[in-house]
């Protein structure tokens, strides 16, 4: 068997009441900020399948929760180019409070719920969704989903190649370890290093925004996810 874990680290712009952040509310609402139509996306999976789903409550720009709590943009000072002045004069106390507040806890969830998947059925499965931003490098970005994955992990790959078939069936343009590194800092692979040896594998899904902003686009990639892992959840 294996278990299914989702998650969705910037799956808001929302900020803390009285948190001084100085950012314009445009800027607030882009994705200097969240990551639009991965929450989407997470909650159908996780809904289709029964899955524990695990969700950011605030911006990115707050607290960076796909970034591990001694990386240097956890609660970042700029954010995709965007300046966040709330954050430059911020205390040792102050940043040490934020993170035991709002990072530790949401690691700690996701990752017990890990451990609890690989106890329970010998095999975990985390999806966790994000979004792209295609006019950053339209040249590059010309595609509809991102599956990053460590091609080192070898139960990982398998699992990654699989949900790409998927997807491509879909009639879905899919891309591996693009438009980001599959190893680079993020919730999974913090996650992925301490269980390299076991049957854990932490995959991103990473949807363009021209895809997310259509119609029906959330829901042609959380069914074909869905479907994928079914099949996955069923052979294994």
């Amino acid at each position: 068997m294996i278990g299914v874990v989702v998650s969705c680290e910037h799956a808001a712009w929302s900020v803390p009441t009285g948190w001084a952040h100085g950012v314009a509310s445009d800027v607030l609402q882009s994705q200097a900020s969240w990551d639009p139509g991965a929450l989407d996306i997470a909650t159908a999976v996780a809904t289709e399948l029964s899955a524990p789903l695990f969700v950011g409550r605030y911006s990115r720009m707050f607290v960076d929760l796909n970034r591990s709590a001694d990386h240097p943009d956890v609660i970042p000072r700029h954010s995709y180019g965007a300046d966040v002045p709330g954050n430059v004069a911020l205390s040792a106390d102050a940043v040490a409070s934020r993170l035991a507040q709002h990072h530790t806890p949401y690691w700690a969830d996701v990752s017990n719920a890990v451990d609890l998947q690989l106890a329970q059925h010998g095999a975990c499965l985390h999806l966790s969704s994000h979004s792209f931003c295609p006019q950053l490098d339209p040249a590059r970005r010309a595609f509809d989903v991102g599956i990053l994955f460590d091609p080192d992990h070898d139960f990982e790959a398998r699992l990654a190649a699989r949900l790409g078939s998927a997807l491509a069936a879909a009639g879905l343009a899919v891309r591996f370890n693009e438009p980001y590194s599959g190893t680079g800092p993020a919730l999974v692979t913090g996650l992925r290093e301490p269980r390299r040896h076991t049957n854990y594998a932490g995959i991103e899904i990473e949807t363009s925004h021209a895809l997310v902003n259509t119609a029906n686009g959330c829901e042609r990639v959380a069914q074909a996810l869905a479907t994928a892992v079914r099949d996955i959840v069923k052979s294994y």
